[in-house]
């Protein structure tokens, strides 16, 4: 009984224990979605016959479920590298965990298991849990709390301006968080729910142009906040951290209140958006650089090697998959996402619009996709090097999650923007083989660390430690 209490108080009260939990969490629910898929429907013979008409409401059911146990994730990172009060601490714990787990079963039993009213209120009851854990966090976080004065850190007297670029993060997500809960509070009393994608050419009016407003921004968050876990779990500092910080605030601030304008001035919108995002990619673009050089420091200290030459600089980078992923997965997003993205918008309206909606809509969806699972690639490399994974397991990890995925993403983007009189069904290959390959990789991790759990002398049992910020 104590050995069950042990491993228990493990996973609901360490921060490893906290991200395995949320990690294999969300991995189970991608497993029972799996089955649900059509080709593995046809694969295993059955019929899960869901009604066509509720396809909108299963699919944003299906989004929040995954999304809340992901978004808690990130907090667990957050609580575990900026330093706030114990009891505060304590507090956005005990509420995520409930919070996303009752979001998920909620969900996805509202939308694929039946009608029963108690599902629908276990949904609604965790969003509240996780939204509450997200006012004390941004409470947690509050820039006086900690002051720094050490010059290698960007600050403003003693305010430190990264721990204010997470607390400006953190109140822009509350904000966005209302603004979708606003417009799902209308769904069945006078607003239909929709996917942003099937009304891109339409008229929008107030409750579709908040789903579009909340949509954009949420996701858009998240990244921030990975971004800013990055730089406090790998210590980034020095002059491009005092530049970047700034940026990120302001970037940061910029792009939300664009977003949030959508609710008003649609068209203008778009423009602050733009302006926000350039700003934040150009402080994201320092941090990346600044890392990459410490990743590859740190292994040239570890072998001993004080003056390396080109070749040996980036032999240290390929030693550490997890580290060098993060940073790699950045540089790649932009390629398969941010340039295709711009460009699109750049020619909306001489190309992509003239196209049949079917593929405008295709490049749409892609889009986000692309965006949304590279966040979750760098999610995986963060948690399993705070979970401490090792020897061959880190070089399976790390590199089959990083070459697979982006494989997918590569081909995914060829998918998106091929014209659609150009065959694209060869792309699907190599995208479902890069899918494939990364859910395997993570299906060992997660296996590894549940037959580790159970060892006496596991990794779980070895002392947790935090890198709280200065």
């Amino acid at each position: 009984m104590k050995s069950i209490v042990a491993r228990l108080d493990h996973l609901t009260s360490s921060t490893r224990g906290l991200l395995l939990t949320a990690m294999a969490w969300d991995a189970l629910i991608v497993a029972f979605l799996g089955v649900l898929s059509r080709p593995m429907q046809q694969l295993v013979g059955i019929n899960a016959n869901l009604p066509a008409a509720e396809r909108v409401g299963r699919i944003i059911m299906v989004y929040h479920a995954l999304a809340i146990p992901f978004v808690a994730a990130i907090a667990f990172l957050i609580l575990d590298q900026v330093a706030t009060t114990d009891a505060i601490a304590r507090t956005v714990r005990r509420a995520l965990t409930p919070g996303f787990m009752l979001t998920s079963i909620g969900g996805i039993g509202w939308a694929y298991l039946g009608r029963n009213w108690i599902l629908h209120g276990l949904y609604i009851a965790g969003l509240t849990l996780v939204f509450h854990a997200g006012v004390w966090l941004a409470v947690g976080l509050w820039p006086g709390r900690r002051r720094n004065t050490d010059p290698n850190y960007s600050h403003i007297g003693s305010i430190s301006l990264e721990r204010t670029a997470f607390f400006v993060t953190a109140l822009c997500l509350l904000i966005s968080a209302v603004i979708g809960a606003s417009a799902g509070a209308y769904f069945g009393n006078g607003f239909k729910a929709v996917l942003a994608e099937d009304i891109v050419r339409q008229t929008h009016n107030l409750g579709e142009r908040a789903v579009i407003a909340h949509l954009h921004i949420m996701l858009a968050l998240i990244d921030v906040g990975i971004f800013l876990v990055i730089v406090r779990w790998f210590d980034l500092k020095g002059p491009l951290h005092k530049i970047a910080m700034p940026l990120t605030i302001l970037g940061t601030v910029v792009m939300s209140v664009g977003c949030w304008s959508v609710l008003v001035v649609e068209k203008a919108a778009h423009v602050i958006i733009y302006v926000g995002t350039t700003v934040l990619l150009f402080g994201a673009l320092l941090m990346v650089i600044a890392g990459l050089g410490k990743v590859i420091r740190n292994q040239l200290a570890v072998q001993k090697i004080h003056h390396p030459t080109f070749s040996q600089s980036l032999k240290a980078l390929a030693r550490d998959p997890l580290q060098f992923g993060v940073f790699f997965q950045i540089i790649w997003l932009q390629f398969v996402m941010v340039f295709p993205g711009l460009y699109t918008a750049v020619k909306l309206r001489t190309i992509f619009r003239l196209w049949p909606y079917e593929a405008e809509r295709r490049i749409l969806v892609g889009h986000w996709h692309i965006l949304a699972t590279a966040s979750a690639i760098i999610m995986i490399l963060l948690v399993a090097d705070r979970l401490r994974a090792r020897g061959l397991m880190r070089q399976i990890l790390g590199w089959g999650v990083l070459i697979a995925a982006n494989v997918a993403f590569t081909f995914a983007a060829i998918y998106e923007f091929l014209p659609p009189e150009v065959s694209r069904d060869w792309t699907t290959l190599y995208l479902d083989l890069g899918v494939g390959v990364t859910l395997i990789a993570l299906a060992i991790f997660l296996a590894a660390r549940l037959v580790d759990l159970f060892a006496p002398a596991g990794l779980w049992t070895e002392k947790d430690t935090s890198n709280h910020d200065h």
